[in-house]
């Protein structure tokens, strides 16, 4: 992980709306198989700025599915979990760098040349999608050219 531990805690909404202490990746791990809170990734969604429709996409689940676990309250699946943790990543990354959601935002809606023109915010449903623009937004950091 490229963000400390705290910082994907409090991107999830903290310890409050996850429901148990995290201190370490094994802390991760347990909850990837408990399942993360709707509360929680709700919060994620609010401060990325991000609709109930493109949500559900990167978490590949139905906008009415996930509206319904939002009413009642449930967990996500494991891999919904993982796919949640390693957004909130992104966005931890992404916030750190640009300083203004509003900055980061413009860039994930952006075309990407060093993502051969694609718009960053079009690969946040993949795994590797993910991973690669940890991996940009890493070299932006250091003032690599992207």
């Amino acid at each position: 992980m490229q963000i400390s531990i705290k910082k994907i805690v409090t991107a999830l909404g903290g310890e409050q709306l996850i429901k148990r202490s995290v201190r370490h990746e094994l802390d991760l791990m347990e909850i990837v198989r408990e399942g993360l809170p709707m509360e929680s990734v709700a919060h994620l969604q609010k401060n990325m700025g991000f609709t109930n429709k493109t949500m559900s996409h990167i978490l590949a689940i139905s906008e009415s599915t996930y509206q319904r676990r939002i009413r009642s309250g449930t967990k996500l699946s494991q891999d919904e979990t993982e796919k949640a943790i390693s957004l909130s990543e992104v966005f931890e990354t992404g916030k750190e760098l640009f300083k203004k959601p509003e900055d980061f935002r413009f860039w994930l809606e952006s075309k990407n040349y060093a993502l051969g023109g694609e718009k960053p915010m079009d690969l946040l449903d993949s795994a590797l999608g993910r991973a690669q623009i940890l991996e940009i937004l890493g070299r932006m950091k250091y003032g690599i050219y992207s």
